[in-house]
């Protein structure tokens, strides 16, 4: 006779609700994401083909059928998760920004998946390949690392990384990542320089920890049994409006949609690994839904583009009157039509073309003209090209110590490989204009590697991905030894590698392969130090707040 199962659905939940692993009656969320992922995509292919009758369309629409099947069939799987579960997400990440997302959101404009590209085939023949070589690439790491990542303790449980920070640490990390946002863009503004001195690119550093806070709902996924109140989601609130006001006085997006996505992220994580209940279909939770998607189509696009209309001026003026400008340029939606259509237009006269998504929010996940812009450069230069081959490795060293370069005895212009990206030196090296140089423009990992090593760099890809996979996974940690199965103990993740959630997400919109290596260089170890340094601080000056809390309340 089989047993009969609790009902975990029962009672009513309360946001974030979250559960211990246990065998389910229910059906696993995985598989009913899966299922709806595959919902969606197939009416919106369809809708993309009847729409816009073009072959290239066609081929596209083609390629994101097979990649996002190959992404199902072989990532999204419990065991996969629990066991691989950040490089998981990076590959996931990848799928999503380059194949799924570019199609549902492209149609949500009301535009073909291939506008405004000029070299739709070579667009979806790297990515292919890409996709290809890390899938290969992580079926590999599973097999032969599979005792390695399986381990049950690891070096950096053993410095602290697996114990749970308390609430007041995020909040302390949270408002020191505010500071060094506002010394570096504000009080003294070195965060625009491309080089500067040790201890202000230190205080740089530290700007990622601005959105620890925001992981105090989703605690439960590093191990923290605090509970969620109502007052801590008041001041979770408040510091967003916090965040989002210093976000528009240093005229960068990034700052209050990092906050968004790394929440998202998180609580999407802890719902593929069976962490907290999927109750979405509620009255309440539906109209979140509509008010989330309001707020990212309407306000947060209106403001970004806002913040775009004065970033000219953002040297030239003070904070306070970039701030005013940016609030007029808001509720001036004429002018941000206007600007919007102007920009369109004018972009189509402009050697670099950016213009994919009006969304702008939207584009940060599905960009494909990155990717065609640098195969158009690509296009017109020798395949591998020798001076961008030297200008991807000067990059690549230019994140040691200028000491450190001088005893090596490289000879590395730091201040030019750093005043510009690669998008800026393709441009460059295509036009002949020094001008273009402290643009910024956005490369692509494929156009720009293939103009530095040619189809070599899917080896390099391939290859270098690899220990990536492996870094990331170090930061989560099983309860238990051995290969863990769908109903066994949960893991645990490093609030390290949770701070990052967004940057894994998006790891391989890297302008190139060279991304890869820099990472392994400095990116890691630098990531993990600074964390170290955050939490056994914040740690300490935890307990003196609580010390001196408890001695006010014995007095």
């Amino acid at each position: 006779m089989t047993p009969k199962m609790p009902n975990l659905y029962a009672r009513p939940m309360t946001y974030p609700e979250q559960v211990q692993f246990a065998p389910k009656a229910t059906e696993k969320f995985v598989f009913v994401m899966a299922r709806w992922s595959w919902i969606a995509l197939l009416i919106a292919s369809i809708l993309q083909c009847v729409l816009f009758q073009k072959t290239a369309n066609w081929v596209a629409v083609v390629c994101v059928l097979i990649a996002w099947a190959i992404t199902t069939k072989v990532f999204l799987r419990s065991s996969v998760l629990l066991n691989y579960p950040l490089s998981t997400i990076l590959v996931l990440g990848f799928a999503s920004t380059q194949f799924y997302f570019p199609l549902l959101f492209t149609l949500i404009e009301g535009k073909p998946i291939i506008f405004n590209l000029e070299r739709p085939y070579d667009v979806f023949l790297h990515s292919m390949a890409a996709l290809f070589v890390i899938v290969l690439a992580h079926v590999f790491y599973q097999i032969v690392f599979k005792k390695t990542i399986n381990r049950k303790n690891s070096f950096l449980k053993k410095a602290g990384f697996f114990q749970p920070p308390t609430s007041v640490q995020l909040w302390l990390m949270g408002l020191i990542g505010v500071g060094a946002t506002f010394y570096s863009y504000i009080y003294t503004p070195v965060g625009w320089s491309p080089t500067g001195a040790a201890s202000d690119k230190f205080i740089q550093a530290l700007i990622p920890f601005s959105y620890a806070p925001y992981f105090i709902p989703v605690g439960k996924l590093y191990g923290s049994k605090e509970t969620l109140t109502k007052r801590t989601i008041i001041l979770l609130l408040l510091f967003t409006l916090f965040l989002f006001v210093v976000s528009i006085a240093r005229n960068n997006r990034t700052g209050f949609i990092v906050g968004f996505t790394s929440i998202s992220f998180a609580y999407g994580l802890g719902l593929l690994i069976d962490y907290f209940k999927p109750r979405f279909f509620t009255v309440k939770n539906a109209f979140i839904g509509l008010i989330s998607f309001w707020i990212i189509t309407g306000p947060v696009a209106d403001i970004s583009t806002a913040m775009v209309m004065v970033r000219d001026d953002r040297h030239n003026i003070s904070y306070t009157e970039l701030l005013e400008r940016t609030f007029t340029n808001f509720f001036d939606k004429e002018g941000i039509r206007l600007f919007r259509l102007m920009g369109n237009d004018a972009a189509e006269n402009r050697f670099w073309d950016e213009y994919y998504m009006d969304n702008i929010f939207l584009a940060r996940f599905s960009n494909l003209k990155y990717n065609d812009l640098s195969l158009l450069m690509a296009s017109k230069v020798s395949n591998p090209d020798s001076d961008m081959l030297n200008y991807t490795v000067d990059h690549f060293f230019s994140i040691l110590p200028l000491p450190f370069l001088e005893t090596l005895g490289l000879n590395v212009d730091k201040a030019f490989v750093s005043s510009g990206s690669f998008g800026d030196y393709f441009h460059y090296k295509v036009t002949g204009n020094p001008w273009a140089i402290g643009g910024f423009r956005t490369g692509h990992l494929s156009g720009v590697s293939m103009a530095a090593f040619g189809w070599w760099y899917l080896a390099i890809l391939g290859i270098g991905i690899i220990p990536i996979f492996i870094l990331f996974d170090k930061f989560s940690i099983k309860k238990s030894t051995g290969f863990i199965s769908s109903k066994s103990e949960p893991i645990v993740f490093s609030l390290c590698g949770l701070i990052v959630l967004t940057d894994i997400f998006r790891f391989l919109t890297i302008e190139s392969v060279e991304g890869i290596g820099t990472f392994l260089l400095r990116g890691w170890i630098q990531m993990v130090l600074l964390y170290a340094l955050f939490y056994h601080s914040t740690r300490l000056l935890d307990r003196l707040i609580m010390r001196r809390s408890n001695s006010t309340n014995d007095k």
